[in-house]
């Protein structure tokens, strides 16, 4: 019997090669965007782990004090820790050279008389004239490259290389070139070795270092030792294996994992609904094959069993055709990705090759087959409980009560409210795919209600076509308003696509307008001046004598030096922005919440209480008396909340303090920003030009006017969102797949339909008309219900998506521009998809449509 049953359905393949080839893709988009994304993701992790492994060398300990690094006296206490065997001081700095392409360098500054114990380098000796390069490196102006930097630049041993540090230009000698291995390997081989105490001078380091490598004594376990050190120093330090380090990373590019994980399941669903399409209108056009089979004996749970059989194989067929997709495709996200953790978050990664997983793939391949059958259910029941005895009866009008019936529409409606209730009453801190399922039930309760919506758009729709075109508008209308089922599955595929683009880019644009609107309230100084063309560096910061020469020119009233660092808080991190703060309360228009404006703002010039951003408030439930305890690498630090403030500089939360307090408990004078307040009656745009003249060749800054700076933002935004970008194209795509697909098994449904129409004087011209009017129609129908879906899915984002991603709910924003602009475009693609149905439909044979079923 299994045998029997197989067979129809692979004749039923084979007859209709085109729906089976289109489906098989739905899936395969669905299943390669997740896989692509998992798998980004591991590489993006892989690649920021290595380059801290490599940059280690033999190291079993590092010992780092975050971005501010920490007292050179830490370095003593560490070396007279029993158990040591080597320990040496390290600073990285991402620098830029002073060619003509200002390509990016990796500097590793090491302590030059132990570190060849830790780290090894091969050195050119053949080129080389010096006998230990480590030696002659300790002279001030020396620097070690490597063979793909030098190679790069046609440099040798004794040219210079001129270089921006934080003391402004400098010309370095190059004293030796090792080789690409190893250390040489990092960063794509753009790494340069200079003298760790030459390079706390030229970089502004003060007397701090970045990190201590260390090794154990064989005798004296890793973990003994570990102990040993986190009772002899400051609890603000951390102490990990490299690779434990590496893996820490993770947490800073957590935001944009889940707003991919969640980008990506949205992807996973358009592909259900594409094969919920196919199947359910295979259930249609093969009731009379099913009839049959149930009339000679196929017990109900076996035709059941042949449609979830063939969805099963076709799960797996599209698994494996969408892994594989999503292998390649994963070579561009991960580049996507590494580019938004480069220039957001100022990650430092060195490329690698995605590696397959197997576990991704089972996974995938679970997920494909799952949504497959799950896709497939509603259809294999239908097709079971098919009466033999009615079988030669048409099947929409013998079901069209119960597709129709009230009980449907209570449902959905329902589940919509029920999904909407859980975004806003449900707590935030649940699971994250908990929380999607909240969406999904909203989108389920759509699906409930579409046969309804969808036939009230087609009869709403139906005066407006018959006046527009004639006998064919309205025979096109007509027929998606007597096939419910087949109108309701092929809009459902295009809601779920148009819904994700409305919201999605809703959710965006939401996002850019709080961004705006923050900024000119907060970042409103004449001019921002900063260390890089990313959000920030991590690395490279200017120091307090540029700012004095700026402050020193004609026209500038006040700076505010700004230094702007993430570091570990709870089970996370969180950002600490420190500044001179009187300035920026005189000319900052946010509203302080949770206590007196005045009384807020003494206390926290004087350093006596601290300002939070309303995210960082709400993750951690705190308010306004509270105290905040961070470890800093002197000692502990501990401040009260004074104030709450809406502030979106980071989505892991932020917390404002005043610079000198910092500097006393980090001991860092580092600065990224530096805030330029001018004169009244200065042109901004002509004191930035001038300060660009007085800068250029000598300090490496980039220099934005005010509204420069917000519009700088914004393309940030706009980066972090890109993949974003990328699966509303996919969503697009997939729809249209989802409209091709319905209208060549409409149009071979209606076989009949057509031969007679052309029997009685119907012209090719005519059907081509009507099945692309036909088109028309599930287009504007999708754009309908996209827009109800897409308004709900809208507040989903803005609220329960936000606050997982950013930790804070954004205003909704009702998506009628995105509606507006996309509405011809989806028409326009719907017509395209219609192309090829419309053209199998014209060249129909008379008799042989006329003699089908």
């Amino acid at each position: 019997m299994i045998s029997a049953l197989a067979n129809i359905t692979w004749k039923q393949w084979r007859r209709h090669r085109l729906r089976t080839l289109l489906t098989l893709l739905g899936i395969a988009l669905g299943v390669a965007v997740f896989f692509a994304v998992r798998t980004a993701n591991v590489t993006l992790i892989s690649s920021l782990t290595t380059t801290i492994e490599k940059v280690a060398g033999k190291a079993t300990l590092q010992i780092a004090g975050g971005e501010s690094g920490f007292p050179e006296g830490v370095w003593e206490t560490v070396k007279d820790t029993p158990g040591v065997k080597i320990a040496e001081p390290a600073i990285e700095v991402v620098a830029h050279t002073a060619f003509e392409d200002e390509g990016a360098l990796l500097i590793v500054g090491v302590d030059m008389l132990g570190d060849g114990e830790l780290r090894e380098y091969q050195f050119d000796e053949a080129n080389s004239e010096i006998g230990d390069p480590l030696v002659a490196l300790a002279q001030p102006d020396s620097i070690l490259v490597s063979r793909a930097f030098a190679d790069k630049h046609k440099l040798k041993e004794g040219d210079r290389l001129p270089l921006f540090t934080s003391q402004g230009k400098k010309d370095f000698t190059v004293r030796g070139v090792f080789k690409p291995s190893g250390l040489g390997e990092v960063f794509g081989g753009q790494i340069a070795v200079m003298d760790v105490f030459n390079a706390q001078f030229v970089f502004g380091r003060g007397k701090n270092f970045d990190r201590i490598d260390l090794m154990n004594e064989p005798e004296t376990t890793v973990e003994e030792l570990r102990r040993r050190l986190r009772e002899r120093l400051p609890a603000g330090l951390e102490i990990e294996r490299p690779s434990s380090r590496g893996q820490g990373l993770e947490s800073a590019v957590k935001g944009m994992n889940i707003g991919m994980t969640l980008t990506s399941l949205i992807a996973l669903l358009v592909g259900i609904f594409i094969i919920f399409n196919t199947f359910s209108i295979s259930v249609n056009q093969r009731w009379k094959e099913i009839g049959v089979l149930r009339a000679i004996g196929v017990e109900r749970k076996n035709v059941r069993r042949m449609f979830l059989g063939e969805a099963a194989v076709m799960g797996l067929l599209g698994s494996a055709l969408g892994v594989a997709l999503g292998f390649g495709l994963s070579v561009g996200v991960e580049l996507v990705m590494s580019s938004i953790a480069n220039q957001l978050f100022g990650l430092v990664s060195t490329r690698q090759a995605p590696v397959f997983r197997w576990d991704f793939a089972l996974l995938s391949f679970a997920l494909g087959v799952a949504a497959s059958i799950i896709a497939a259910w509603a259809p294999s029941r239908a097709a079971s409980q098919l009466d033999p005895a009615t079988a030669l009866h048409n099947i929409e009008t013998r079901q069209r009560e119960s597709v129709l019936g009230p009980a449907r529409l209570v449902a959905g409606v329902a589940m919509v409210l029920a999904g909407l209730a859980l975004i806003r009453f449900a707590p935030l801190r649940a699971d994250l795919y908990i929380q999607f399922s909240y969406a999904v039930l909203i989108i389920l309760g759509m699906v409930a209600a579409l046969p309804k919506l969808s036939e009230l758009t087609a009869r709403a729709l139906r005066p407006l076509m018959d006046r527009l075109f004639g006998a064919e508008g309205a025979l096109a209308v007509d027929s998606m308003i007597q096939a419910p089922r087949r109108t309701s599955a092929t809009v459902g595929a295009l809601m779920i696509g148009l819904m994700f683009v409305f919201a999605t880019g809703a959710y965006v644009q939401s996002q850019k307008d709080v961004f705006d609107r923050w900024m000119k309230e907060s970042i409103n100084a004449d001019l921002v001046v900063t260390t890089s063309e990313g959000a920030r560096s991590r690395t490279w910061h200017f120091d307090e004598a540029l700012a004095g020469k700026i402050a020193a020119l004609p026209g500038v009233t006040r700076l505010e030096n700004v230094r702007f660092i993430f570091l570990p808080y709870a089970d996370d991190s969180v950002a600490l922005v420190a500044l001179e703060l009187d300035g920026w309360f005189a000319r900052t228009k946010l509203e302080i919440q949770g206590a007196d404006a005045a009384t807020a703002r003494e206390k926290v010039t004087k350093g006596e209480g601290l300002l939070v951003s309303h995210n960082f408030a709400n993750r951690y439930r705190l308010w306004v008396g509270d105290r905040v305890r961070l470890q800093t690498p002197t000692e502990a630090f501990d401040r009260p909340i004074a104030g709450v403030i809406e502030d979106y500089s980071s989505e892991k939360g932020s917390i404002y303090l005043e610079r000198d307090l910092y500097k006393r408990y980090w001991k860092d004078p580092s600065i990224d920003i530096i805030n330029v307040n001018l004169a009244p009656g200065v042109e901004r745009v002509a004191f930035k030009n001038e300060l660009q003249r007085a800068l250029k060749g000598r300090q490496r800054a980039f220099i934005y006017t005010q509204e420069e700076w917000r519009s700088w933002v914004l393309k940030l935004l706009d980066q972090f969102f890109a993949m974003m970008y990328m699966q509303m194209l996919v969503a697009v795509f997939t729809a249209a797949l989802g409209i091709v697909n319905a209208l060549i098994i409409s149009t071979a449904e209606r076989k009949r339909e057509l031969g007679v129409i052309r029997a009685i004087g119907g012209l090719r011209g005519q059907l081509r008309k009507m099945i692309l009017l036909e088109a028309v129609v599930i287009g504007v129908i999708g754009i309908v219900t996209a827009a109800i879906a897409g308004v709900f899915n809208t507040y989903f984002l803005t609220r329960t998506a936000a606050a997982i991603i950013g930790g804070y709910t954004i205003p909704f924003a009702f998506p009628a521009s995105i509606i507006l602009f996309a509405s011809p475009i989806v028409l326009a693609i719907a017509l395209l998809a219609a192309w090829w149905p419309a053209r199998r439909a014209v060249n129909v044979r008379v008799v042989e449509a006329i003699g089908y079923e």
